[in-house]
């Protein structure tokens, strides 16, 4: 419902309740399976235009918030647009379906879908503390399942604090430590991040106050003027050339270390003026067994933009797997329910269907520049979760313009194609 402009809007579900186990979220709930039913309809509707897919998304492009009318607090989209489609060759697809063959005699279809999905911040706290031999220490309960928290957070201890990342000891995963915020949602980088942020900041303060009040120092009396925190020294902002390293100030001091808090948390009133919201596109090329049914993902392109990177190769990692996911989410995964007792009948990975190395296809994943003033003072949105959103229907989108035949519902077997085509 945030994706397209439209003037007229509404939403309705009915739930009923029944005997069986309720299932938990699992990367990027809603926004996973409720794309993946927009982006199909979305085609259907370019078909009954005659219109180029991408050609009508950008017809129907939404420059504010559908539901709110807010502002963006930024929208890349149109460069994913872009950049997606100029990477895969988008420009080149026939309009019409069954119209490709590879090599072998299998069709070929393209197709493609929007990627959209919140930017959440949950509450957290850090502590920061600069030490006596010019080293920092950060604390914080994060918690990193593979996504490459110990990395990123390092990277912003390191920038609030001034220092070479190999000179921050960062700890984390402990609940005795200052409570870290939830890993999940796509927003653990911009909670903890901001919370670290706030602690090394404030550690910083307090190592300028001891600074600017001490005579002996060159920064004494620069407290109107201010300091900046660099490569383990404060310099004055004004003049440069006048600066003091962290050891030489705690040792003048007679002090061990200086302390410094955080918390991370988004302003209220930022969400007052505006939307929020990490965007992209998915371009997908399948290619499907005219006599078998039997579908395979040939290639998976996505652009994202998700505000300020940290760490490009984690993003990277992040999209990739995303997108996988999303593959798994078209073509593989359901879990299937025993009529008999309600438990899920195929609670294994030998009968739960997941992708192998075998199913993912040439993947690649374009990080689209985005700045965002307003979303947090570190201008991060997230990139955990956006790559499945979009993936599901561009498969399911290519699967149509290779056959001609309209699936709406997944996992897409073989017997929703073979039987019609």
């Amino acid at each position: 419902m945030t994706v397209y402009a439209s003037p007229a809007m509404s939403a309705t579900h009915a739930a009923v309740r029944n005997n069986i186990g309720t299932p938990g979220p699992m990367r990027a709930p809603g926004k996973a399976s409720g794309t993946a039913a927009l982006e199909v309809a979305i085609d259907e509707a370019a078909e009954a235009c005659g219109m180029d897919p991408l050609d009508f998304r950008l017809a129907n492009y939404a420059e504010t918030d559908p539901m709110t009318g807010k502002a963006w607090s930024s929208k890349a989209l149109r460069e994913c647009y872009a950049e997606g489609a100029k990477a895969f060759g988008w420009s080149v697809r026939p309009q019409a379906p069954r119209q490709m063959r590879d090599k072998d005699g299998m069709l070929v279809g393209w197709g493609m879908g929007t990627a959209v999905f919140p930017c959440p911040m949950f509450a957290a706290e850090a502590r920061a503390t600069l030490r006596a031999d010019g080293t920092g220490l950060v604390e914080t309960s994060l918690i990193d399942m593979g996504q490459g928290a110990w990395t990123s957070l390092a990277q912003i201890a390191a920038d609030a604090l001034g220092l070479d990342i190999a000179d921050v000891e960062l700890r984390g995963g402990s609940s005795d430590l200052p409570d870290g915020g939830i890993a999940g949602g796509s927003g653990h980088t911009a909670t903890a991040g901001m919370a670290i942020e706030g602690a090394g900041s404030d550690a910083v303060a307090k190592l300028a106050e001891i600074a600017t009040a001490d005579p002996a120092s060159p920064l004494f009396g620069a407290g109107n003027a201010g300091v900046v925190a660099r490569n383990g020294r404060l310099h004055r902002a004004d003049d440069d050339s006048r600066s003091e390293a962290y050891t030489d100030i705690l040792a003048r001091a007679g002090r061990s270390g200086v302390e410094g808090n955080g918390k991370g948390a988004r302003d209220p009133s930022a969400a007052e003026d505006h939307a929020f919201q990490a965007h992209g596109a998915v371009f997908a090329e399948v290619k499907v067994d005219p006599d078998l049914g039997q579908t395979r993902v040939s290639r998976l392109i996505g652009a994202f933009a998700a505000g300020r990177i940290i760490n490009p190769h984690l993003a990277r990692s992040q999209y990739l797997g995303g997108m996988i996911w999303g593959l798994s989410f078209a073509l593989h995964e359901a879990a299937e329910l025993d009529p008999r007792s309600g438990r899920i009948g195929n609670a294994d990975l030998g009968e739960y269907h997941v992708p192998v190395n075998a199913d993912v296809p040439s993947i690649e994943a374009l990080l689209i520049p985005e700045e965002d003033d307003h979303i947090n003072p570190l201008g991060i949105k997230g990139v955990g979760e956006i790559g499945i959103t979009g993936t599901a229907g561009a498969i399911a989108n290519a699967i149509h313009h290779a056959t001609g035949v309209r699936v709406r519902k997944f996992p897409v077997r073989l017997e929703d194609l073979v039987t019609v085509m």
